[in-house]
C-alpha cells in the first residue's frame, strides 16, 4: 500500500525520518544522522566547516551544527546514538574522528534501493525498522556489523528499566536483581551497551515521553509518564537529543504518521 504522508519512527536509541521537500533550519543534536534523496539527486547541507556543500547522501556526526535543504522529491533521515553499539562502529569505521562524510548516489544505490519501501508501505514492525537501519549503516561501514548477542543479565535489567521507567532506578537495585555488584553491573552495562546506565535510562526515558506526547498526551502528562521530574527537564532532554522542542513535533503530528518500537 502506498503511503502519502511523511513518517516518523523512533526507539530508544534509533529514528527514521521519510518527508517531502524537507527543509531544516541550521541546528544540532546528539545523535548522528544520515541522510538522502529516495531519487538519489542533489541535494544542500551546510556546515560550519564547509559552508553549503551539494551531495546525494550526508553523514553527520552528533552535536555538529548543520542545515539541509533544496530536495526536490522524498529524503529519508535515519538517526543512531553514537553511544550505542551501532553507533560506535560507524564513528570509528566511517567518520574516523571527521565530523561528517558526503557520498554519490552511486557510493550508496543499494541503500536507496533498500529504503523505497518507506515510500510503499509503513513499516509494520520493530524488526523491520532494525534491519533497514542496518542495512543502511552496514553499507556505510562497508561490511555486515557482526555485534554479539547482549549478556542475559544485561537484557534483564534493560527489560526492569522499561517496565519501571516511571520510577527512580537505581544502579544498586538493577545489580542486586541480576546478581552482581555495583560496580561489575555498571562496567558491564557500559561495555555491552556502549553507553553509562544514566545516559541509557534518559534515553529511555525520552523516548517514552516522547511517545506519550505525540499520541495526544500533553507535555507535563508525557514527563511524568516517562519520570521525568518535571516537563521542562523532559523538553531538555528532547532538544539535546534531537535538536528541537517536543512542541515542533506536535505541530506536524497532522501531517505525519508514527510508530514507535523497542531495541530489544
Amino acid at each position: 500500500m502506498q503511503s502519502h504522508k511523511a513518517s516518523l519512527y523512533m526507539s530508544p536509541t534509533r529514528m527514521m525520518v521519510v518527508s517531502p521537500h524537507l527543509v531544516a533550519d541550521v541546528h544540532q543534536h546528539a545523535v548522528m544522522q544520515f541522510t538522502c534523496s529516495l531519487d538519489g539527486s542533489p541535494f544542500s547541507v551546510w556546515t560550519d566547516s564547509d559552508g553549503w556543500q551539494q551531495t546525494e547522501g550526508v553523514l553527520i556526526d552528533g552535536n555538529i551544527a548543520h542545515g539541509v535543504k533544496d530536495f526536490t522529491g522524498w529524503q529519508v533521515t535515519t538517526c543512531i546514538i553514537p553511544d550505542a553499539r551501532k553507533g560506535n562502529c560507524v564513528k570509528n569505521k566511517v567518520l574516523k574522528g571527521q565530523p561528517l562524510k558526503y557520498f554519490k548516489a552511486d557510493e550508496i544505490r543499494p541503500v536507496l534501493d533498500a529504503l523505497q519501501i518507506t515510500r510503499r508501505q509503513l513499516l509494520p514492525d520493530s524488526s523491520v525498522f532494525h534491519a533497514l537501519t542496518d542495512a543502511v549503516y552496514d553499507h556505510l561501514i562497508g561490511e555486515e556489523t557482526f555485534l554479539l548477542p547482549l549478556d542475559n543479565r544485561i537484557v534483564l535489567a534493560i527489560r526492569s528499566i522499561r517496565q519501571n521507567i516511571r520510577d527512580t532506578i537505581s544502579a544498586a537495585a538493577l545489580a542486586a536483581e541480576v546478581h552482581l555488584s555495583e560496580p561489575r553491573f555498571l562496567h558491564l552495562f557500559k561495555e555491552q551497551i556502549g553507553a553509562p546506565l544514566r545516559q541509557y535510562v534518559l534515553w529511555q526515558r525520552t523516548a517514552v515521553a516522547a511517545e506519550a506526547f505525540i499520541s495526544g498526551m500533553s507535555a507535563k502528562e508525557a514527563a511524568y509518564e516517562a519520570g521525568f521530574s518535571d516537563p521542562a527537564h523532559f523538553s531538555r532532554s528532547f532538544l539535546q537529543l534531537f535538536g528541537a522542542q517536543p512542541s515542533s513535533y506536535a505541530a506536524i503530528r497532522p501531517f505525519y504518521q508514527f510508530a514507535f518500537f523497542q531495541d530489544i
